[in-house]
């Protein structure tokens, strides 16, 4: 708090050393005195100042870094909503109907560590904001879809990521637009469940969140099929996904705040 103040507030603490060492020369005679004084708070209010400036530099990208953060995040997760629309809309030849608006914000968040509940597999998060955000908002970030807020308490929350053995998503192929239902595959993937043998799915695919629940808004990214195995006894091809967010290396998430209620 100390530091803060200071590379806040350097620019008057300087002019008031200023004034200070102004004093000093006035109220001395000895000339070499006086100019012993000048070169020595010449250089102490050239090292503050140098000082000063690198500590409140130090804050203030801290400030930057977080703000990019969730712009990157806000613009990944448009981007893809485009896209889907673009693909949506070359389908049904309605391009000139095509409307956009962005009904949306993004809470940062910071992983502080992991659920502290057994049952559930997850992060638990801070923020001094948490208040403002509903139980089951959606997590997410630049990279795809995280999971959902179970629990909030003052500051801290409990997200349950994709990786628990409960948590469900309906999610949709972004090629040919079948839907599917999300589920954790046992190790650090993800199976898409619930799509015909009849239904061609590729390996390479884009699977994103359809939209069909009232928890996880749509087009947030979920991950790619990496493996699709067909079996003629079964009316359900079992389709592999690798989860577009590392799991092991989140220390900053955003949550979903829809604005347009």
């Amino acid at each position: 708090m100390i530091i803060r103040f200071i590379s806040h507030f350097h620019q008057a603490l300087l002019l008031w050393l200023y004034v200070i060492l102004a004093s000093l020369f006035m109220l001395s005679s000895e000339s070499a005195i006086v100019e012993g004084l000048r070169d020595t708070s010449l250089h102490v209010v050239g090292e503050l100042d140098e000082w000063m400036t690198a500590a409140g530099d130090y804050f203030n990208l801290k400030k930057t870094n977080r703000a990019l953060r969730k712009e990157n995040t806000r613009l990944a997760y448009e981007n893809f909503q485009l896209q889907d629309a673009l693909l949506e809309n070359i389908r049904l030849r309605k391009l000139l109907n095509f409307t956009y608006s962005v009904d949306y914000d993004l809470l940062p968040a910071k992983v502080v560590g992991f659920s502290p509940q057994t049952q559930v597999t997850g992060l638990l998060l801070s923020s001094e904001q948490m208040h403002t955000i509903a139980k089951n908002s959606a997590v997410m970030t630049a990279d795809g879809l995280v999971g959902k807020v179970v629990k909030i308490s003052g500051s801290f929350a409990i997200c349950q990521i994709l990786l628990d053995p409960n948590i469900r998503v309906s999610a949709r192929i972004q090629r040919n637009r079948e839907l599917g239902m999300i589920r954790w595959d046992g190790a650090k993937g993800l199976l898409l469940d619930q799509v015909a043998n009849t239904v061609r799915v590729e390996r390479g695919d884009v699977v994103y969140t359809s939209g069909m629940s009232q928890i996880y808004p749509p087009n947030i990214k979920i991950g790619v099929v990496s493996h699709v195995a067909r079996q003629d006894d079964q009316l359900f091809q079992k389709i592999h996904i690798v989860p577009a967010v590392n799991f092991d290396a989140l220390d900053e998430v955003l949550i979903y705040m829809e604005t347009g209620k």
